[in-house]
């Protein structure tokens, strides 16, 4: 097969009229210099340089820089080549395969970009960013605690007699960590309590109000003791800060639209994340309260008020919807009844923790598999220090903020 074409040597810039045999290996060019004496090149096809066609759709190139070029006179004449030759590699780049396929192909090749971009953000960036937090020594750790506790407490009023008590209770737990713990309480009506990197608790003081028995403070202080040994703040920290990078490089703008982005796919992909480790935190403080010889029920009396918090939220909440107390028993397809089924069948996936429900349930099936012989110790140093937070002022409790993370 012969094809009429244009040669470039690579000496010079000049297109020389050419005539282009097609042989089993090699292409044969012949052309003719100014003094019009014949001369040929041979280009062996398995040394022509691979190319995208997209931008290269009348010409191939071979040879070291300054390349020869041979430029056709349609895309015509180099689909010719292509199909003379069609397992040669100078046109097996990933753009020209996927061309062959049509549009369905290039459609496909989009959906699996999507598909691997969408896993990365879901899986990716959350391993990546957990491995590095995983890898940070205690000290900096530390550090960055401290910072953050710094930060947050310099805005709250600390009460500072019930942080000695509580931190003597807790040392009296005699837990299991390679973190020297402190434990502060913030005057607050708040029901919470958070840990925060490297060894510090916070409690508010209205879950403090709603405890009765020791075993259950140490329920709450084993649960957050847990997520100071497993780095869970840490490796949430830098998940979020992965994704808030992720974000501004790819938008290239931190502000505006792109924040509202960062806030909500933060929102989204962390939920499950949390609720993870908050399950994660309830088993391993359930195991560390076994090894110090306390009774884990007192977690589970802890989750149980919860639950009867959460039913008394639901019974007020219902009122301000103009429902009384027959209405929570409705099974007809009203839009009361849709209301409260609603608010029965929350999803799990949609709180960043267990529903009481499920945490009272796991944690029994825990204890039922504790040796029967199994006995706990009275720790009197426990009690002790529990009945003068119990004897400390008391604040009214505000039910609104729910649980501790």
């Amino acid at each position: 097969m012969t094809i009429e074409a244009y040669f470039i040597d690579g000496q010079t810039s000049k297109r020389r009229a050419c005539l282009v045999t097609l042989q089993a290996n090699a292409i044969s060019i012949v052309y003719y210099d100014d003094s019009l004496q014949k001369l040929s090149s041979t280009w062996r096809v398995d040394a022509i340089l691979r190319q995208d066609l997209r931008t290269s759709s009348n010409y191939i190139k071979y040879g070291d820089f300054p390349h020869q070029v041979l430029e056709f006179n349609s895309e015509q004449d180099l689909s010719r080549i292509i199909e003379y030759y069609p397992e040669a590699l100078f046109h097996q780049s990933a753009y020209n395969k996927f061309s062959t396929f049509g549009w369905k192909g290039m459609v496909s090749a989009l959906v699996g970009v999507i598909m691997v971009a969408v896993f990365f953000f879901f899986y990716g960036v959350p391993f990546i960013a957990d491995s590095f937090a995983r890898s940070i020594p205690k000290e900096y750790e530390t550090y960055i605690g401290n910072n953050f506790r710094q930060t947050y407490l310099q805005y709250q009023t600390i009460d500072t007699l019930r942080s000695e008590q509580i931190q003597q209770f807790y040392n009296q737990m005699n837990l299991e960590s390679d973190y020297d713990i402190s434990v502060v309480v913030v005057d607050s009506k708040i029901i919470n309590a958070f840990a925060l990197p490297g060894g510090y608790i916070v409690v508010f003081s209205g879950l403090l109000e709603m405890l009765e028995e020791e075993d259950e403070l140490a329920g709450l202080l084993a649960h957050e003791a847990s997520h100071i040994n497993e780095r869970h703040s840490l490796r949430l920290i830098s998940k979020d800060l992965a994704m808030y990078v992720l974000f501004a490089s790819l938008t290239g703008d931190v502000g505006g639209f792109s924040s509202i982005l960062i806030e909500n796919s933060n929102l989204v992909s962390s939920l499950s994340y949390s609720r993870n480790f908050e399950k994660e935190a309830d088993l391993e403080g359930f195991d560390l309260l076994v090894n110090s010889e306390i009774n884990p029920k007192g977690m589970i009396s802890l989750f149980a008020k919860f639950q009867s918090i959460n039913s008394k939220m639901e019974q007020e909440l219902a009122k301000k919807m103009g429902m009384d107390s027959t209405d929570l028993d409705e099974s007809s397809d009203t839009a009361k009844a849709w209301f409260v089924r609603f608010i029965e069948n929350v999803p799990e996936i949609l709180s960043t923790h267990p529903i009481p429900e499920n945490r009272i349930r796991y944690l029994e099936e825990e204890m039922s598999q504790l040796d029967p012989t199994l006995t706990f110790r009275e720790n009197d140093s426990l009690k002790l220090y529990f009945d003068k937070l119990l004897k400390t002022s008391k604040v009214s409790v505000d039910s609104s903020h729910l649980g501790f993370d």
